[in-house]
Formats: C-alpha cells, sequence, structure tokens
C-alpha cells in the first residue's frame, strides 16, 4: 500500500480523524478530546499555525484518507504530544511520523505524553523511545443529573483573614505545587474560587479552589485539602460534595472530571463517596530530546 506523511491543514478533517479514535481506549490520549467539535476548536486554538498548517504530521493512503496521526502541543520548548494515532496495525508508519515530526520542530526539548492504559500499542512506542515514565492517573467524571444537592453549606468564601492559616496548609499538603497560596489568591474573582471549612473558633479545616470558564461551560477542581489534624471526620467528603452543588449551580456545566494519582487510594476514596466514577486509567511518561540525541 502507498503512503505519504505530509503536514495537516484540513482541521475538520483531522478533528474527525481523532475523534473517531481517541473515543476507542485501545487508541485513547489524554490531553485530546472526544468530540469533534471540542477538538476542533483545541486544533485551531493551540495548533494551528501561521501558514495555515497545523502542527501535526498525518499519513495519507491511496484513497487520500487519514491512517495516522501525531500533533504537538507546544509551548515554548516543551509540548504536549497528541498521538501517536494509528490505524494500521503496522508499527512502522508511527515511527516514520515521528521522525518527521522532530525534524518539524527541533527545538522542542521535552516531550510529554498522557495514554491510556489500554493503549498498549502507544505505551509500547513510548517505551521505545525510552520516555520515563512519571504516573498513572485515573480520570474521574460526575454527571450533574447523579450529583446530590446540598440545602445548606457549612464551606464559607474565602477571606484575606484567611490567608495565613491558607498559605500554612496549601504549602504543607501540595509543597511543589504549579500555584501557590498568593498565585491563587491573586487569581480569585467570581469564577476562580476558593472556600473553606472553619471551627466554630475559625481555624480552618481544609479547603477547596475551583476554577470555572464559563464560554466554555468547563469546570476544573484544581486543590481540595483537609489539614491533618481534621482527617477521617467525613469532612474531605462534606466539602467536595458541597463544591460540586456548587459547580452546578453555573449555568451550561453539565459534568466535572478530574485526573488524580492513582497510587493514594485512600484518598481518591472520598472522590467515589462524592459520586465520581472512573472512565480511565492514563499513564504520563516524559522524553527529554537530550536521550534522544
Amino acid at each position: 500500500m502507498n503512503t505519504y506523511i505530509q503536514k495537516a491543514n484540513d482541521i475538520e478533517e483531522l478533528a474527525q480523524f481523532l475523534s473517531d479514535l481517541n473515543n476507542i481506549k485501545s487508541s485513547h490520549i489524554g490531553y485530546c478530546g472526544k468530540s469533534s467539535g471540542e477538538i476542533y476548536q483545541t486544533l485551531q486554538d493551540d495548533f494551528l499555525e501561521k501558514n495555515g498548517e497545523l502542527a501535526f504530521m498525518i499519513a495519507r493512503n491511496e484513497a487520500n484518507e487519514i491512517i495516522a496521526a501525531i500533533g504537538v502541543d507546544i509551548d515554548e520548548q516543551t509540548a504536549e504530544v497528541w498521538g501517536p494515532f494509528n490505524k494500521m496495525e503496522s508499527d512502522s508508519m508511527v515511527t516514520q511520523l515521528w521522525e518527521q515530526l522532530r525534524k518539524a520542530y527541533p527545538n522542542i526539548r521535552t516531550f510529554y505524553f498522557f495514554i491510556n492504559q489500554e493503549n498498549t500499542s502507544q505505551l509500547a512506542f513510548a517505551e521505545s523511545l525510552q520516555a520515563r515514565k512519571t504516573g498513572e492517573h485515573l480520570i474521574l467524571e460526575i454527571q450533574k443529573a447523579s450529583a446530590r444537592s446540598v440545602s445548606s453549606k457549612r464551606s464559607v468564601r474565602y477571606s484575606e483573614a484567611d490567608f495565613a492559616a491558607f498559605e500554612s496548609l496549601h504549602s504543607h499538603m501540595f509543597p511543589n505545587t504549579y500555584y501557590d497560596a498568593k498565585t491563587i489568591d491573586s487569581r480569585l474573582s467570581e469564577e476562580n474560587v476558593l472556600k473553606v471549612l472553619k471551627t466554630e473558633d475559625g481555624q480552618v479545616q481544609g479547603y477547596a479552589y475551583y476554577e470555572i470558564d464559563k464560554e466554555c461551560a468547563e469546570a476544573s477542581l484544581e486543590y481540595i485539602a483537609i489539614a491533618p489534624t481534621f482527617q477521617n471526620k467525613g469532612l474531605g467528603t462534606l466539602l467536595l460534595i458541597e463544591i460540586i452543588d456548587e459547580i452546578f449551580s453555573y449555568p451550561r456545566i453539565t459534568e466535572i472530571k478530574l485526573s488524580v494519582s492513582n497510587t493514594n487510594r485512600s484518598a481518591n476514596h472520598i472522590y467515589f463517596k462524592a459520586g465520581f466514577e472512573q472512565q480511565d486509567i492514563l499513564v504520563s511518561y516524559v522524553l527529554s530530546s537530550a536521550s534522544l540525541s
């Protein structure tokens, strides 16, 4: 079979191809969405280059159909890898696509992969590149229709008077995280919300921080934590149920998805108690270009 490789330039065609494959667990990539509309928007926003091409290499067959693809969501010298997606049984096409992608973007120094545990062919591909496994992640989901409603809430909106206690707890629970306490404080708005649980005398027991994207009708629960001295009292589940109810009060938000580490089963138990269901297990890898030279 004659095939040829090229840069992708038809967003609609590529979005449909990716959607078809990403809805199958054995070819699922965590960075990529599942609906063609969502993928189309992301390709347009994050992959479209000034010349009208996409940061995607594709392979076509004799009928001019896409049979394989791999792309990169680039942030300076790092990139999240979308793929490889492959309709063929042979792995040789994937290798060719990867080599062409590397030639097209020689300045990328670090590649990140997020692959479904059931996508064994692409797990093997990442291993063949000697990418380093960095973790396993549960993808959890809850639908608005199945969420519990809360008539009264114990959690309250964060105030500046809570900062010292919040900063101390946040730095203890998430010592090397992407948002420190000052960053969270600076991001607060009507859509970026920090809720705290307190004792009657005002001692902070726990907190949750979430962000709402009204335009995309999406919510992200960035942090939730209970202070060690108040754990194992049901407060984590209570706070999570309240936050879920609050997020679903925003118009058009009908589901919440989370990615959590698969290593802390006791901590993850609160998500299941609050109504989340497991959708996938994803494996993360990182690859430094230094290991490829």
